[in-house]
């Protein structure tokens, strides 16, 4: 008897100790037109396949991107790679997103823009102390949030700040990158 309670009480641990990754970019570079929904450029599209095969064995559930073509194009790649769909989301719901995006407990992916990518660290408490903004020149950055559930209730979160892709140019360089959030 002591022993199948002690196999249960593992497995409940294990449960109740599930992680998952929410994987967190802003979309790739971008062109010029249309002036108010650009799509991508040869570098953004390049990018954005970059982020698909860098994410494709990652077990990705969940795809979010804006409704602009910037986005869009950047998490579609992947969505056809693993035939994930693509949700949207707004900017004005982005909090209520992210707790339901942490609580489905899947891995995903949010791809977001410049000014609205450290404010959903942000909203999750999430310190990010190598990167305080993100440039208008600057692609490059991937978010890893680690969730781990914790017990009874609650979530712990570890992040790992890295770069994909080509790099992005040094600040102050303007060869190559668009300069609009």
């Amino acid at each position: 008897m002591l022993r199948v309670v002690s196999i249960l009480t593992f497995f409940i641990f294990c449960i109740a100790c599930t992680s998952s990754k929410i994987y967190i970019v802003r979309h790739a570079e971008k062109g010029k037109d249309p002036a108010d929904n650009p799509h991508l450029s040869e570098l953004g599209v390049a990018r954005a396949n970059d982020l698909a095969n860098m994410l494709q064995g990652k077990h990705i559930a969940q795809i979010y991107s804006t409704e602009l073509n910037r986005t869009i194009e950047t998490a579609k790649p992947l969505s056809d790679k693993i035939n994930v769909p693509i949700k949207y989301y707004r900017n004005d719901s982005l909090l209520q997103n992210l707790v339901r995006i942490v609580q489905s407990e899947k891995n995903t992916l949010i791809v977001g823009h410049s000014n609205t990518v450290l404010k959903m660290l942000d909203a999750l408490q999430v310190a990010h102390p190598h990167v305080k903004e993100i440039p208008d020149n600057k692609y490059d950055y991937m978010f890893i949030l680690r969730i781990k559930a914790k017990n009874p209730v609650g979530y712990s979160y570890h992040l790992r700040e890295i770069t994909y892709g080509k790099p992005s140019p040094a600040p102050g360089d303007s060869s190559g990158a668009a300069t609009m959030k």
